[in-house]
């Protein structure tokens, strides 16, 4: 049953895009560093709830995948505030504090909720709804 005064709106997404050539992910140290400093010294809650429970880090701006694709001229033209003067090889933006959002999981992988499964407009909803609001039927009461 639909929540008073929302109304459903179902939808099938299908996604076919392509990904550069890239060998086998791996964590990276500057990857780890930035996790522990994100999660542990400054105890960053989830972006959209900030629940401290189950936290994983998003890469935001730009993922490993894509990275082989990236026009690195138009990355510092979108980000001027990146500091570029630390910026060697694409690890160096990619898995830098910058590019991360502290998600939990959630709000990052969870069905009708993370950001890789919702489109970003939607997805955004969920940091502003108001408390009775009903997101999913998930969280119908």
């Amino acid at each position: 049953m639909t929540p008073a005064h929302e109304h459903e709106q179902a939808t099938t997404l299908h996604i076919d895009i392509f990904y550069p050539d890239h060998p086998p992910r791996t964590e990276s140290a500057l990857f780890r560093k930035t996790k522990h400093h994100l999660v542990h010294v400054l105890d960053t809650p989830c972006y959209v709830c900030d629940t401290k429970e189950h936290r994983e880090v998003h890469h935001w701006h730009a993922e490993w995948a894509d990275a082989e694709g990236i026009d690195w001229d138009k990355m510092r033209a979108l980000h001027p505030a990146f500091d570029w003067s630390t910026f060697k090889e694409p690890s160096d933006f990619i898995d830098s504090e910058y590019n991360m959002k502290i998600l939990c999981a959630k709000h990052h992988r969870g069905i009708n909720h993370g950001i890789h499964m919702v489109p970003l407009p939607m997805w955004e909803m969920q940091r502003i709804q108001k408390a009775d609001f009903v997101f999913t039927p998930d969280e119908e009461k």
